[in-house]
């Protein structure tokens, strides 16, 4: 029976100031769009695994034999650690198949009122970086690597080797690398951590060899010059890895932030679904 490939988008999307956020729950298991596919038509529900609530979007194009949905965007909230039903596509005529293309993306509601559903409260990160507009390859609970207590609320931006990496935030240097050529020994590659007044730290990771300028012990202002971006340690490909962690008795890890501006979004392949 002919079927249009069906083509999965998960883009990590912004608000203005960007919230990041990832899944308190199992690994990967952030927001999914589950699709189930009967004789009668096909339904899509969205699964959020978040600790924060969502706008879900849809579109449609393509469409052929369908009943249910139309050219414009669907768009539901969907609240934390739920799941909510978003499209029902039925057949115009049945005995035929259904065809279409849909893209499917979320966004993170944010509310500058800590009182509010979904605030997130805490200090607004400076983007640690020169340049750009980059795009964010990775999102926090992301499927390959953003999964444990250590990096579940990361975020990666993708760019190229030797862009300029600065403090997102002032604090002190407490650690670096700057002489790993390749993926080991530290899957990080070369980094800077920078611990902060309130005793949170900020981590820049898979640094160019070679291109750290600041040392332990140093204090930083927003802004202030860290290195160059490269891809040693565990990476794919050239990017920043960044991540603010806190201590939790025993080791670090990871906790939500916000950018104080936006960040352009990539779409997510890493994506699941029943």
């Amino acid at each position: 029976m002919l079927r249009l490939l069906v083509f999965f988008f998960l883009t990590l999307s912004c608000l203005a100031p960007l919230a990041v956020y990832a899944a308190g729950a199992k690994a990967g298991s952030g927001v999914r769009l589950l699709v189930h596919e009967g004789r009668g038509g096909t339904t899509m529900d969205v699964r959020n695994n978040l600790d924060v609530p969502i706008t879900a979007v849809l579109v449609f194009s393509r469409t052929v034999n369908v009943q249910g949905v139309g050219k414009r965007p669907l768009r539901k909230t969907v609240p934390a650690r739920s799941q909510v039903r978003v499209a029902t596509l039925r057949k115009r005529q049945a005995g035929y198949p259904l065809m279409y293309q849909h893209a499917f993306s979320y966004a993170m509601q944010f509310s500058p009122n800590p009182g509010k559903s979904g605030a997130i409260g805490g200090h607004a990160y400076a983007l640690p970086w020169q340049g750009g507009p980059f795009r964010i390859t990775q999102g926090a609970g992301g499927d390959f690597s953003h999964n444990t207590p250590k990096g579940r609320y990361a975020v990666d931006i993708g760019m190229p080797v030797g862009t300029p990496i600065v403090a997102a935030r002032e604090g002190t240097v407490v650690d670096i690398r700057n002489d790993q050529g390749g993926a080991r020994p530290d899957p990080s590659g070369n980094f800077v951590r920078i611990r902060h007044r309130d005793g949170t730290e900020s981590a820049y990771l898979h640094l160019q060899k070679g291109s750290v300028v600041v040392r332990p012990g140093q204090k930083v202002g927003t802004g202030t010059l860290l290195a160059r971006s490269g891809s040693t340690g565990r990476s794919t490909g050239p990017h920043l890895h960044f991540v603010v962690q806190k201590s939790d008795g025993q080791s670090l890890v990871s906790i939500p932030f916000r950018f104080s501006r936006p960040v352009e979004s990539l779409p997510n392949f890493a994506m699941g679904g029943d």
